[in-house]
């Protein structure tokens, strides 16, 4: 039995391969259910590894107005208010690329600062970026730093090796890319410094995830819970599994919370 009681409850919610289908949409149970969780009075925030510029555009109105995290825990914004950020270390940001540049290898690399996606070579990949001189912007907030292997993920143990213990890799077998961030910035962290603006318990928070991104959200969650195309790496820390992104799994979370079951 899981007692709602009548304490507004906070979920969160990963995107890709939780909320949203392998197609991108939103499945029609889970939409009904999201709006009965919020007519419950329960609250949902948004947590992803997207820049704030990939999240509107797939959002159900009911979530326009969300409070969200993006780029993996590095940015919390509510109100369209950025309320914490942790961007990389700048002498990180300038070892990586001195040590890309000086590796030996073809390296397709990418910055995102200020929800600006900015790469050191043209390559095709979906999404709007512009080409640039990396080095020349290592002063800016970098929130992510990316390598991408457009043909395919090469050996990046030597990368990850050359990693300052600042940064921390993200590496996920969904995607040909490494994600590099802050050493402490996960979501859970994130959602905290959110939730404390808002006076607003962590304790009080559900969250549902499927990537390795979704870890620390899972695990230090009130209840933590996995769908069931969630890695494994999530499953393991999870409370319960849900049913696949597919599958309207979070509408089944929703109904078994507010059924208090």
């Amino acid at each position: 039995m899981i007692a709602m009681k009548n304490e507004t409850k906070v979920l969160a919610l990963d995107l890709d391969d939780t909320l949203l289908r392998s197609d991108k949409s939103i499945g029609v149970a889970t939409l009904a259910a999201l709006d009965r969780w919020l007519a419950a009075g329960h609250e949902i925030v948004v947590a992803t590894g997207r820049p704030p510029r990939g999240v509107a555009s797939v959002l159900p109105p009911s979530l326009l107005h969300a409070p969200r995290i993006v780029y993996n825990g590095a940015q919390a914004i509510d109100n369209n208010e950025i309320v914490f950020a942790r961007p990389i270390p700048v002498q990180d940001v300038r070892h990586i690329l001195d040590w890309a540049e000086m590796s030996g290898h073809v390296w397709y690399i990418g910055l995102e600062i200020n929800d600006t996606l900015y790469v050191n070579r043209h390559f095709e990949k979906p999404g709007v970026f512009e080409v640039a001189d990396l080095k020349l912007l290592c002063e800016e907030p970098v929130y992510k730093i990316i390598f991408f292997f457009p043909t395919g993920r090469r050996d990046i143990e030597p990368l990850l090796a050359a990693l300052p213990p600042t940064t921390r890799a993200l590496v996920t077998p969904k995607f040909n890319l490494v994600q590099l961030c802050a050493h402490d910035v996960n979501k859970f962290t994130a959602l905290r410094q959110l939730l404390a603006k808002r006076s607003v318990a962590p304790a009080s928070v559900i969250a549902v995830g499927d990537d390795i991104n979704d870890v620390e959200l899972v695990r230090c969650s009130d209840i933590g819970i996995a769908v069931a195309n969630a890695l494994p790496e999530v499953k393991a820390v999870a409370d319960w599994i849900a049913p696949s992104a597919d599958d309207d799994g979070v509408a089944y979370v929703i109904d078994r919370l507010l059924n208090g079951c």
